[in-house]
């Protein structure tokens, strides 16, 4: 919700997911009676994984010698067969 203000361009499902990581950890916060402090740090590298079909795509990826281009192959392991949701399945025991 924060990074919304905070961060120009558009969202991407992993930085949502660690906005709403940061917005549970303030919101328990508050709900234990203390101050929120968590804050969303973007990552300083750009990172994306475009899948196209469920074995094709391309993506950028953070690497020690600065971001690297991944070829379809890893994009499609990371993301294409699914996009991610088998996690959501588990999350909610739907697998």
């Amino acid at each position: 919700m924060g990074r919304k203000i905070a961060v120009i361009g558009g969202g991407s499902a992993v930085a949502e997911a660690l906005d709403a990581e940061v917005v549970a950890q303030n919101i328990i916060a508050r709900l234990n009676g203390e101050q929120p402090t968590a804050v969303y740090q973007p990552s300083p590298e750009p990172m994306i994984l475009l899948p196209l079909g469920p074995r094709g795509g391309v993506g950028q990826l953070p690497a020690p010698d600065g971001p690297t281009v991944v070829p379809a192959a890893t994009v499609s392991e990371y993301k294409g067969a699914d996009l991610f949701t088998r996690r959501f399945a588990e999350l909610f025991g739907t697998v």
